[in-house]
């Protein structure tokens, strides 16, 4: 308990969605049980006392502190409100209509200050920077078509988190949950537009992306794994990381991420240009066509390739069994090869690979669950259509109750490198489960995992840089780290029992964080990252339009 209060020390008594809720949402709020019981709801305005609420049942926190939900969802009507106790106050905090828009471009613009290979000059944060990284990259090693040294143009795309590597694997899926959140809500979306440019802004981001992975792709259809220095950059801006970058091997599952997207994408993106579209759906053939004849899984991979980036693929903290096959990334691309394309051949492909087991959230790991929604969008009727539904309900169902049982009703339990992602994937999960079943009967646990992002955590802070009234400060983020720039919008890693980086407290569960840069392993942003919470947002909103 005391170590936890020195991890937060603005946390207080009564825990909120910081960034506020919708006037016909839902609203929870949480308070420590030590609080007294008199819980009431009041006007920022004139002080009136709007609603006196009733705590649920109380839930143990790791550390034994007890948290008890408070639900004001009856109460609609606009304008700034807190919570009091005789014990204690929330951070005031709004009732509005379009109360996640703004947190909703800040996570989209985050990425346009993550790109690489071009100048960044940033109205919004007043980030200046040049261009970076305009030699990526050499051929690591020789392979059937390049040999050692060999230059390539990799010039372009994000990098992947606070450092500068460049990742397939977080490209794809986070470009592919960009594209999702567009085609869910794309009302969300049509009035950011960057200047000069005549498409919203989300779109913009995912074709910068995009024409990143083209390069990536091999004579062959194959796809290289990932671009990065061979040592760990230094704590310094990326225009002044001169390490030589390399391009490493490539490999079955990325390649069929990278055949899932551009599939995807051409349906997306078509609208806007014809013509990549074909160039999208092109490469994805070609992608596919080189996993028929690779069969089984194959990664190009030695000891020394993660000496400057990060694995990406099975390894002592990845142990998913998902990681040891490509089936789920393949079930992926078959999936949408087979809705842009409308062969049969790939459908067949797909039930032919089809396990249940591999339906869980989307992430790099395991992307099985998009090729699934997206069939069941595409399927009308039919056998198919019903056991993907079920089994997709199958899983949903597990992370529901998780989420009635936990403190902050979090529905992922899994306080590993990258939660608070998983979290706002499990919620997704949980609307395509409800979409796909014709209901709405479980929005309030998809508000849940966005209240827990927000604010109503046990640090009673936003995971989201300048997001809230307390949000993270201290962003494990080298060009952060290096100017003193601050970077609005980033979602970083949250709670992770194993606190690689030796900083945060092991072993605690949802309380494993601290908000310190020296704490890669919890306050570390990720593109993926920042799509997830794109995404809950997409699927919270479409909750109140037509899904």
């Amino acid at each position: 308990m005391i170590a936890t209060a020195a991890f937060s020390a603005q946390a207080g008594n009564i825990m909120v969605n910081q960034m506020g809720y919708l006037p016909s949402g839902d609203k929870f709020a949480y308070v420590m049980s030590e609080v007294a019981s008199d819980v009431q709801l009041v006007s920022v305005a004139d002080g009136r006392v709007i609603a006196k609420l009733e705590r649920a049942d109380s839930v143990s926190l790791p550390d034994e502190r007890q948290i008890a939900a408070i639900d004001f969802s009856r109460v609609t009507a606009p304008g700034w409100y807190q919570l009091v106790t005789k014990g204690g106050q929330s951070v005031p905090f709004p009732i509005e209509a379009d109360v996640y828009e703004p947190l909703n471009e800040r996570l989209v613009h985050a990425l346009y200050l993550q790109r690489s290979g071009m100048a960044v000059k940033d109205r919004m944060t007043g980030m200046n920077r040049p261009q970076s990284h305009m030699q990526d990259g050499q051929i690591f090693r020789t392979d059937a078509f390049h040999k050692t040294g060999t230059q390539l143009d990799v010039v372009g795309g994000w990098y992947d988190a606070g450092d500068f590597g460049k990742y397939v694997a977080t490209t794809t899926i986070t470009v592919a949950r960009l594209l999702e959140a567009y085609r869910q809500a794309p009302q969300l979306y049509a009035a950011t537009k960057r200047p000069g440019s005549d498409k919203p802004a989300i779109i913009d981001e995912s074709m910068y992306a995009l024409n990143w992975l083209l390069k990536m792709q091999r004579e062959d259809g194959a796809v290289y794994r990932k671009v990065s220095g061979a040592s760990w950059p230094a704590k310094v801006g990326p225009w002044q990381d001169n390490q030589p970058r390399f391009i490493y091997g490539v490999s079955t599952p990325e390649t069929a991420k990278f055949a899932a997207t551009m599939a995807f994408a051409a349906r997306v993106i078509k609208p806007y240009d014809t013509n990549l579209s074909r160039q999208y759906l092109s490469a994805a053939i070609h992608a596919v066509n080189y996993l028929a004849i690779q069969e089984e899984q194959y990664i190009d991979w030695q000891v020394g390739d993660d000496s400057g980036s990060g694995p990406y693929i099975a390894n002592k903290f990845d142990t998913e069994p998902s990681l040891d096959t490509d089936v789920d990334d393949r079930l992926w691309a078959y999936a949408e090869l087979y809705i842009t394309t409308g062969q049969d051949k790939f459908k067949r492909a797909f039930q032919e690979s089809y396990d249940p087991q591999w339906i869980d959230i989307f992430e790099w790991k395991n992307p099985t669950s998009m090729g699934v929604w997206h069939l069941l969008l595409a399927e009308e009727k039919g056998e198919l259509r019903e056991q993907l539904v079920n089994d997709l309900d199958q899983v949903a169902s597990r992370y529901r109750q998780q989420s009635q049982q936990s403190p902050f009703r979090v529905a992922n339990q899994r306080f590993i490198w990258g939660s608070n992602k998983m979290t706002a994937e499990a919620g997704i999960l949980i609307a395509w489960a409800d979409f796909a079943k014709g209901r709405i009967d479980n929005r309030s646990s998809v508000q849940s995992q966005m209240d827990y992002l927000l604010g109503a955590n046990a640090f009673d802070m936003s995971f989201v840089t300048n997001s809230g009234t307390y949000s993270v400060r201290n962003l494990h983020h080298l060009y952060r780290i290096a100017t003193g720039v601050s970077l609005p919008g980033y979602l970083v890693g949250g709670p992770n029992e194993m606190a690689q980086s030796g900083v945060a407290p092991k072993n605690m569960g949802m309380l494993s964080y601290v908000d310190s840069e020296k704490s890669y392993a919890v306050n570390e942003f990720a593109i993926d990252y920042n799509a997830s919470l794109i995404g809950l947002i997409a699927v919270h909103h479409a909750y109140f339009n037509h899904y």
